[in-house]
């Protein structure tokens, strides 16, 4: 199509003109996306790729022990579930975990690891109008960096302003903690 023989195109990307047949055909098993870039570049094309959603989302063990370790502080008339689905259609987000069984639903989100504050909030906000929940509760691995992070944000501070003891005395007592608050673990 480019006009250009296997052997010059395979010289200008450090292939052999066989090893370029053999992308040809499709049977090159050793193709990775950085050499299909630099073929298609070659006789001027440009690679897109796009993605799209297949399967539940992955789940670190950290995300998932420190959302073991919050429900292990939950009263037992505290109802749960991982994972609730954002009820719109094709939307695949999902709130980490729901608390049923409590005046008011609670949805929580669990964080191992900050970084961007503002794109949190904002996900966590979203999260919670597009799931119609009353309250949503930030649950944050207590390392010393997310620690000194929390300390000086002040707006996601206000945003989720109950503080953890208070959040964790109202849940383990079955009762509802009365806003959304950030619980450090």
């Amino acid at each position: 199509m480019a006009g250009i023989s296997q052997d010059r195109l395979g010289f200008a990307v450090g292939l052999s003109g066989s090893e370029v047949g053999r992308v040809e055909r499709g049977d090159a098993e050793w193709l990775t996306v950085l050499h299909a870039s630099e073929l298609l570049g070659a006789v001027g094309l440009s690679l897109w790729a796009r993605a799209f959603p297949e399967g539940p989302p992955l789940r670190d063990a950290g995300h998932l022990r420190l959302l073991a370790e919050f429900e292990a502080r939950l009263a037992p008339t505290v109802r749960r579930q991982r994972e609730w689905p954002i009820p719109a259609d094709g939307d695949r987000r999902a709130v980490d975990l729901v608390l049923t069984g409590l005046p008011r639903t609670v949805g929580v989100e669990a964080e191992t690891v900050l970084e961007d504050l503002q794109a949190l909030e904002r996900d966590v906000n979203l999260k919670q109008r597009d799931a119609s929940l009353p309250q949503m509760l930030l649950l944050v691995r207590g390392s010393p960096r997310n620690r000194r992070i929390l300390r000086d944000a002040g707006a996601l501070r206000r945003a989720f302003p109950l503080p953890t003891r208070r959040v964790l005395a109202a849940l383990a007592a079955g009762r509802d903690p009365g806003g959304n608050g950030i619980v450090i673990l």
